[in-house]
């Protein structure tokens, strides 16, 4: 019994030791600590003093933006994320001599149009690697793919790739997760081989051309996909089920070539939060199946030649809160759907052939309605006068009639009225001068009779007032 007894007060004081010295901090190596003083010492105007805490009197561990491997103390994470340095960051940067960096981010500082290093490209443990929107200028080093460990790439713009150097990175970085270099000058094709560990791709503004391979939408892993601006580039969809339908969170395509209908495969996109396709010449109707997407809270369809109807009956689409059509074919009426949108805040259908009256808004959500250019009838809904988020509300050139209500100015946010090109008759109401918010009110080309109130004189915000082509009379204030 004593035995075992001596024996638990052994194993009990062991385990109190190891619990005692695994909270102790374990000081970061002197060579590592040096090297990011001479870091600091490159950038003495650093902005926000975030890097006051660098100093030699503590552990380097507990510094500012520095994380360290709990058992080692080496330095494994450098986060230097909008510290606002500014100059130039060396080349031979004594950064580089911290080989155990997993995670480097030295996004959003300004860096005074200085080259990427080739030296990146020694640090061989990175899995993170963040030099966007930090004044980088040049050429990608080839060394960056080297980093064959990388999960997540970030480089920002006015930079670009030697020739093959784009399609040798995807090669080599096969456990790449995140891709993001958003106006990086690649002016490439986008090759066969890349990661199937893909979640998220990011390759807005790039002079991509050729035809993007139906692989990437077939990447199971894939989240988000932002390849706009690039006209150069050729998009064809799938008209079968993706492999990524069950994960595709927002698909970006603006001003792509897309030539062709929207296939009903778009359908199988269950996850689909937000899906902008706009600018890619598209044509046909748009598929009933795209409609029972239930989780989409962003639809961008505009500027193309999409033409038909919008169906009469959706259900879903609670999570809608940007529906943008403008600048296509479409016609018929309105459906009463639309109207009843829990959470839309944002609505253009501007630029159809929409006709109908305008229905009363359920729900007080709206921030901006653009239903202009149509051939829209009836009055202006009562819900949309007293709709108090709102700041745009622009119903020009349809065909809209009866007054303009007093009402309309308990809209206390609003910023531009556009009611002109209507049937619209009565007065200027007399609160409209008096609206603090209103900076543009164009109540053109409508029938609206007696004087201008001498409210537009004095004590309001107003930079465009377009009052032509009425039967107003008297003097101008």
């Amino acid at each position: 019994m004593g035995y075992v007894k001596l024996v638990f007060l052994m194993l009990f004081s062991l385990l109190c030791q190891l619990a005692f010295c695994s909270s102790l901090p374990h000081l970061c190596p002197k060579d590592q600590a040096l090297a990011l003083l001479q870091f600091k010492q490159m950038f003495p105007k650093y902005a926000y003093s975030k890097l006051l805490s660098w100093n030699k009197s503590i552990d380097c561990c507990s510094w500012d933006g520095v994380h360290c491997n709990e058992a080692t103390g080496q330095v494994i994470e450098l986060n230097l994320a909008s510290y606002g340095l500014q100059g130039k960051f060396h080349s031979n940067s004594s950064l580089f001599k911290l080989s155990n960096l997993k995670r480097l981010d030295l996004s959003e500082n300004n860096f005074s149009g200085s080259y990427i290093s080739p030296k990146f490209g020694e640090l061989s443990s990175l899995t993170h690697l963040d030099l966007s929107y930090s004044n980088f200028t040049g050429l990608i080093p080839v060394e960056i793919s080297r980093l064959s460990k990388l999960h997540v790439l970030r480089i920002g713009s006015d930079l670009r790739f030697k020739p093959q150097n784009f399609e040798l990175l995807l090669k080599n970085l096969t456990q790449l997760r995140e891709l993001h270099l958003d106006h990086v000058n690649i002016s490439s094709t986008i090759p066969l081989n890349f990661s199937s560990h893909l979640t998220t791709l990011h390759l807005d503004d790039t002079q991509l051309y050729g035809i993007l391979p139906e692989r990437i939408f077939h990447l199971s892993n894939l989240q988000f996909l932002y390849l706009s601006f690039n006209p150069q580039l050729n998009v064809k969809f799938p008209t079968t089920k993706w492999n990524s339908s069950a994960s595709l969170q927002m698909l970006h395509l603006y001003g792509v070539n897309a030539t062709g209908r929207i296939p009903e495969s778009f359908g199988h996109l269950t996850s689909l939060g937000g899906l902008t396709i706009v600018s890619c010449n598209l044509s046909g109707s748009i598929p009933k199946p795209l409609w029972n997407l239930t989780n989409i809270g962003i639809l961008y369809l505009g500027d193309s030649h999409l033409e038909g109807p919008i169906p009469s009956n959706v259900s879903g689409m609670q999570y809608l809160h940007t529906l943008y059509l403008s600048s296509n074919h479409l016609n018929g009426t309105i459906p009463s759907w639309i109207f009843s949108l829990p959470s839309l805040w944002n609505l253009d259908l501007s630029d159809n052939h929409f006709s109908g009256n305008i229905q009363e808004f359920k729900y007080k959500t709206l921030v901006r309605v653009s239903l202009k250019q149509n051939q829209l009838q009836g009055p202006i809904p009562k819900s949309l006068l007293n709709h108090h988020p709102l700041w745009f509300l622009l119903l020009s050139h349809n065909n809209l009639s009866g007054e303009i209500a007093s009402t309309i100015c308990n809209l206390k946010t609003l910023r531009v009225l556009d009611l002109g090109s209507n049937n619209l008759e009565g007065t200027i109401p007399l609160c409209l001068g008096e609206m603090s918010g209103l900076v543009i009110l164009d109540l053109s080309n409508n029938s609206l009779s007696g004087t201008i109130n001498t409210t537009f004189n004095i004590g309001n915000v107003l930079e465009v007032i377009t009052f032509n082509g009425n039967k107003l009379e008297g003097k101008v204030p």
